[in-house]
């Protein structure tokens, strides 16, 4: 039986922005593959439990100004959670050890970028019509899931992109 994670959009936004945590953004974009962090290393050490991937660097391109060869974190678990009622915990999914892009770019629309690939064993919608509110829903079956790195076939100090799995 699959459990259902409701999120809200923020509004303001054109595209499904949501929060995670006290202060950082995410936009769950249904074209990438690829998790990017926009607002640069230090700010990242500082929001999350991460490592630095030595050796590895994303080819990043599909902002509209050309590419750029940025660094690889690890960042150990990415949290979604709804709200709790009255003493009842909210639903949550946890991203386990996701590899991101890191990258400096404090005008994008998001602090955090997560990819379809890494809702690749989940159902999610954006709801926007006959709602009170926008909002994300996420069909889910298990708690956590790992998303790990694919390698470029030519260069594997390059990741293509990523791709969740869940653990039985």
């Amino acid at each position: 039986m699959a459990n259902l994670l409701t999120l809200e959009i923020l509004s303001g936004y054109p595209r499904p922005v949501i929060n995670i945590g006290e202060d950082i953004t995410c936009l769950i974009d249904s074209g990438s593959d690829t998790p990017v962090w926009t607002q640069g290393a230090d700010r990242l050490l500082d929001s999350f439990a991460v490592e630095k991937v030595e050796g590895k660097k994303f080819f990043l391109s599909g902002f509209g100004t050309g590419h750029e060869i940025v660094d690889v974190y690890t960042i150990h678990d990415i949290i979604l959670e709804s709200p709790s009622e009255e003493g009842i915990q909210g639903d949550r999914i946890v991203f386990k050890n996701m590899t991101v892009a890191c990258t400096l770019r404090p005008s994008m629309v998001a602090d955090l970028i997560l990819p379809a690939t890494a809702f690749s064993h989940m159902n999610y919608t954006i709801r926007n019509l006959d709602v009170e509110s926008p909002r994300v829903e996420i069909e889910h079956k298990k708690e956590e899931y790992y998303v790990n790195p694919i390698y470029n076939n030519t260069d594997s100090r390059f990741v293509e992109r990523v791709y969740s799995f869940v653990s039985e």
